[in-house]
């Protein structure tokens, strides 16, 4: 089997399935436009966009003409990978941004994947309390052209999939129809419950002891409900004196319209009164480091408006971290209220932090829902168990070829060692 992805940014959504792949018998491809990655598994290539989208093009139109433009700058390097003589059984796009438009033109006969993560709406479905909304009619059209990108790909491909049932709810019933959701699979062996690291904390500054609430997210802006943690924060603190919390984010906006002036970071400190020496922002950190963090809390913190389920979401259930969540149907696709986290309004600062304080008066309820985080996680959406296996099956179907199961492969590579 030959497969190829497609994606802008390297690993991505496609980078471990790519490995998985590779260490099973498959001739992997990658072609990306990051040119500062290497892989021993699989073959990188690399695409570049030739020119930024023309001032002129009408403001609608500015990200189909920047997707087009990706499209092209594939196509020119799927072209010299043609002339050397590949051909791959099955492509797989990240689609919106144009990079799989060409694919058809270039491999008619293989399988074209189109990998749809996210359809936009109007009204907006992660709306928040700071969102701004101008002229109604005016987003609304923006918005429907912003679309067209899934439309052309849709229309090429031989198959849709997407990561969870809500993404997948999110588009017209002309696609959602042909849907297939297959999951990106989670690493439940690295993401583990283990023992609080009492050393590491109190290198962080945070008593061994301390009550600990965490929330992790790529930056700090209202999509992820950076400013309802705040909130919740200096409620917490002023009721209890011994709880600290870690931020692990970047100061800036990953989702959503940018902060005018001061960053959502220097907002919220301005705003509330908080204890800094209690509060701790760790910017980024090393999986390791974050997976440290999240084996000590006692109240993780995921309090998102109704958007992409974040992978930390689900890395966290891993970890067998408690967690107070969005009452939100990302959300609800993953846990349930009272028996594998415990579900508040975001926009209810009373009931986030009494949720939290249930969580650190009670440690039995934390570990029961913990746990069946954890069993829900491993027993759904195991990467190497479950999910890698069923997407391996979802593309050797499609391009119609025989694939041994995973047991049959691990038991001929076993017999190849012996002989």
């Amino acid at each position: 089997m030959k497969i190829l992805f497609i994606h802008k940014n390297y690993p991505a959504q496609f980078g471990r399935v790519a490995i998985w792949l590779a260490e099973h018998g498959w001739d992997v491809t990658f072609a990306t436009t990051r040119h500062d990655v290497r892989s021993d598994k699989l073959r990188i290539v690399r695409f570049k966009e030739h020119r930024e989208p023309s001032p002129a093009t009408h403001h609608y139109l500015t990200g189909t003409e920047r997707a087009v433009i990706a499209g092209q700058g594939l196509a020119r390097t799927a072209l010299a990978l043609r002339k050397e003589g590949y051909e791959p059984d099955v492509v797989v796009a990240h689609s919106g941004w144009g990079v799989g438009f060409f694919v058809r033109d270039i491999w008619p006969d293989t399988k074209y994947v189109q990998y749809a993560e996210w359809y936009y709406n109007f009204p907006y479905a992660d709306q928040t309390p700071y969102s701004k909304v101008g002229n109604e009619t005016e987003e609304s059209a923006r918005t429907r052209i912003r679309n067209a990108p899934f439309w052309l790909d849709f229309s090429a491909a031989d198959a849709t999939v997407c990561p969870t049932q809500y993404q997948a709810s999110r588009f017209p019933e002309k696609i959602s129809e042909h849907i297939s959701v297959l999951n990106d699979g989670f690493d439940t062996e690295l993401h583990c419950p283990g023992p609080r690291d009492r050393e590491f904390l109190s290198a962080q500054g945070i008593p061994p002891d301390a009550p600990l609430v965490t929330h992790v997210a790529r930056g700090m802006e209202p999509t992820r409900g950076f400013p309802e943690v705040m909130k919740a924060i200096e409620q917490l603190q002023r009721r209890r004196s011994d709880v600290h919390a870690v931020i692990i984010a970047e100061d800036r906006v990953a989702y959503g319209p940018k902060s005018p002036g001061q960053s959502w970071k220097e907002r919220m400190l301005n705003a509330l009164d908080l204890d800094t020496d209690r509060l701790h922002f760790t910017g980024l950190v090393p999986r390791a480091t974050m997976i440290r963090y999240l084996q000590a809390s006692d109240a993780h913190l995921y309090l998102s408006a109704p958007f992409v389920l974040s992978w930390s979401f689900v890395d966290t259930m891993a970890c067998a971290a408690p967690i107070v969540a969005s009452r939100s149907a990302p959300v609800e696709e993953f846990v349930s209220d009272r028996k594998s986290a415990l579900l508040v309004d975001p926009c209810n600062t009373g009931e986030v932090t009494d949720a939290i304080e249930k969580l650190l008066d009670d440690s039995g309820l934390g570990r029961r829902l913990g746990r069946a985080a954890r069993e829900h996680v491993v027993s759904h959406y195991d990467a190497e168990s479950i999910v890698y296996p069923q997407q391996a099956r979802f593309f050797a179907t499609l391009a119609g070829k025989d694939l041994p199961r995973v047991s049959e492969i691990a038991q001929n590579r076993a017999d190849e060692d012996a002989a």
